[in-house]
This record gives C-alpha cells, sequence and structure tokens, in this order.
C-alpha cells in the first residue's frame, strides 16, 4: 500500500487501500458471524442479533473498501466503508453492556451492582444509542464539508461522541469491577452456577472492553490530530488499532453464551434491605419469611425470631 501523496486519490489522499487486506478481513467476518447465528439458534439468547449487525457492519464497509480500492476517484464507496468500519464498534460495545447484564441475572445476586439490575443494560445501551448518531451525524457532515468551518464542526461532533462513549465505558467498567469484587468475595473465586465460571465470564468481558477502549483511544488521536499526521497517512492503524479488535471481539463473543438452564436470575417482587444499601434488590423467599429468615444474608424481619 502507498503512503504518498496522489492527486488522483482524492478521498483516501496519502495510500491506497489493499483490496487483499479488506478482503481476507471481511471473509473472516462473515466466518465469525456464521458461527454465531449457530449459537444464537442453538441456545435461543437473541442479544447475538447485535453482534451479527455490527459483524455485518464491518464485513459490508470492508467490502466497499475493496470495491473502493479499485476505483479511487468514487465517492460512495468511499463514504460507506467510512461510516460503518467508525460506527460498528459501538455495536459492539453495546453487546457487551448486554453481556454484563446477563452475567449479573446469571449469578443470582444481582444486588452486588451498585446501579439496580434492571437498569444496566438500558442506561449503557440508550448511552451508546446517542454516542452512536452523535458520531454518525459528525461522520456525515465530516464527508460532506466544502469548507474549513464544516470540517471543523465535524471533527468536534466526532471527538464529543468518542469522548462521550469513553466516560459511559469508564462508568461501565466501575459497575463491572465493584460486581465481581463482591461477587468474589461472596462466592469465592470459581463462582460456578451450573457449570459456568461468572469470574472467567467478567475477564471475557474486561479483555473486550479494553480492545473497545483502545480502538476509540486511537480514533480519538487520529481525529485529534488531523489528516495531516501519521495516523492518518497509513493504513496499517485501521487494521491493527480498529478492525482488527473488533474482530477479536467477534471471535470472543462466541463464548458468551450460557448453557439453556432455568437459572436465570428474574426481577424480585418486593425488597428488603440487604449489605448494600443503594441496590436494596434481593427477595425474601416466602419460605423463607415464614421462618424469619432472609434467602440470602441471614436478615430477620422485625417482629420475627427463630426458633
Amino acid at each position: 500500500m502507498s503512503s504518498t501523496h496522489d492527486d488522483s486519490n482524492p478521498y483516501y489522499t496519502f495510500y491506497n487501500p489493499s483490496t487483499a487486506a479488506a478482503f481476507v478481513v471481511a471473509i473472516l467476518f462473515c466466518l465469525a458471524a456464521v458461527v454465531q447465528i449457530w449459537r444464537i439458534i442453538l441456545t435461543r439468547q437473541w442479544f447475538g442479533i447485535v453482534v451479527l449487525i455490527a459483524a455485518a457492519f464491518e464485513a459490508v464497509g470492508l467490502l466497499a473498501r475493496a470495491y473502493s480500492s479499485k476505483h479511487l476517484e468514487k465517492e460512495t464507496p468511499f463514504e460507506i466503508q467510512t461510516l460503518l468500519i467508525f460506527l460498528a464498534p459501538i455495536l459492539f460495545a453495546a453487546s457487551v453492556y448486554m453481556f454484563l447484564g446477563r452475567v449479573i441475572r446469571k449469578s443470582g445476586h444481582p444486588e452486588l451492582s451498585f446501579i439496580r439490575i434492571k437498569w444496566v443494560t438500558p442506561i449503557f445501551v440508550v448511552g451508546d444509542i446517542f454516542c452512536f448518531f452523535v458520531q454518525a451525524i459528525g461522520v456525515v457532515i465530516l464527508l460532506r464539508a466544502e469548507s474549513e468551518s464544516k470540517l471543523n464542526l465535524a471533527k468536534g461532533i466526532i471527538l464529543a461522541g468518542l469522548a462521550l462513549q469513553l466516560f459511559f465505558f469508564a462508568v461501565f467498567f466501575l459497575v463491572a469491577v465493584v460486581f465481581h469484587i463482591r461477587l468474589n468475595s461472596r462466592a469465592g473465586e470459581n463462582a460456578l452456577l451450573s457449570g459456568v465460571n461468572l469470574i472467567i465470564r467478567l475477564w471475557n468481558l474486561y479483555l473486550c472492553s479494553f480492545l473497545i477502549t483502545v480502538r476509540n483511544v486511537y480514533r480519538l488521536v487520529e481525529y485529534a490530530t488531523g489528516t495531516d499526521a501519521y495516523l492518518s497517512k497509513v493504513e496499517w492503524p485501521t487494521y491493527v488499532l480498529d478492525v482488527g479488535l473488533m474482530l477479536v471481539i467477534m471471535v470472543i463473543s462466541n463464548f458468551w453464551y450460557f448453557p439453556k438452564s432455568d437459572d436465570m436470575y428474574e426481577p424480585p417482587k418486593f425488597t428488603t434491605s440487604t449489605e448494600y444499601p443503594l441496590t436494596e434488590q434481593r427477595l425474601l423467599d416466602p419460605e423463607e419469611v415464614s421462618r424469619g429468615q432472609s434467602h440470602t444474608f441471614g436478615y430477620t424481619p422485625h417482629g420475627y425470631s427463630h426458633a
């Protein structure tokens, strides 16, 4: 791939994108998607559809990039690959948020999360959707910009969207770590449930979160330093620090599916105080109430005494 300025290449400017790299990585995304579809059908856990949409964004974007590499003067394939490859990681982030919610529910200890379990996924997914539209607006303005002021506006919107996404990820990481520490102190390092090691799943989640954060920092630096900086003049960062990391997440996400069972925690109908007063989410089992003791914490309601 060339890294010299070419006046016949008005969109990539400093390099000609690699056709082979785009095709190969697109095929890898498609193969990983086939495995994902099989996992979804096998377990009937439909959250994986978000991962498939993200993979479709990447694959279509890469195919458009491969086409664009042979038609450097055409604007449409350049715009398609720019938009889809840039936005796909936001969908991967949404799937990570959903995964944490499932881990917390599967643990049977939703009270260990300092955000109520029913709000964990909605809060972060809604924030992710907001980041998606902010960044999409920025990219569209960037692609249509015909003046320096429009370019600066697009750059500011994109940077704001990336910074906001990093903020949501920081809060999300805090929720995951606090839950992990509390679960570890409660259930031990193995935290086995129905043959599923929840601690390993959490470390899986941390790895995916780290990869998305690296990608976001890369894009933040790329747009902050401008088109004359090194990151905009060469192609390899697009694959090593963005697309390649999303492919790794795509592969890892195939291990997110829990075995089918009836052990998934269901929201309580009424609550009692716990050792974590910010949450107070745990049920009192009716049979345990009759014996004057909560199901989990040994809490004795007022007016009851142990035999």
